[in-house]
């Protein structure tokens, strides 16, 4: 297994926060065509990924995964596709599901959960 050194943590959070960006731009520029319902829920996921992202930044550990490398390149992948969906999308349903999925990423990578991380990468690379 490879530790992930405190610059590659530091590049996880970085990317973290341009999908985290991507869904806040996705709801300001989709504002006028949001229910309230879904303007709420992206509301919710947008505060959530930014405190995860915030832990991301400020963990102390060393993350343990057994091809860092391998996994930083997919989640550089999935990162500008996040921000390529966000702006071309316009069925919010896709966009709360994908916004859930990074969600879900950043709670495995505070989690220190490899199998949840690689699950995660898997999940969004589909």
């Amino acid at each position: 297994m490879e530790n992930l050194t405190s610059e590659q943590v530091k590049d996880l959070a970085d990317n973290l926060l341009r999908m985290t960006n991507a869904l806040g731009d996705f709801r300001y520029e989709h504002f006028q065509h949001l229910s309230e319902e879904e303007n709420m829920r992206l509301k919710e996921l947008h505060s959530q990924q930014l405190e995860f992202t915030t832990e991301v930044y400020t963990r102390a550990a060393l993350l343990v995964m057994t091809d860092a490398k391998g996994s930083l390149e997919q989640i550089n992948t999935i990162t500008k596709e996040t921000q390529r969906l966000y702006k071309n999308l316009n069925d919010v349903q896709k966009v709360l599901e994908r916004a859930s999925a990074v969600l879900t990423l950043a709670s495995a990578i505070i989690g220190l959960d490899t199998k949840g991380i690689a699950n995660s990468i898997n999940g969004l690379l589909m």
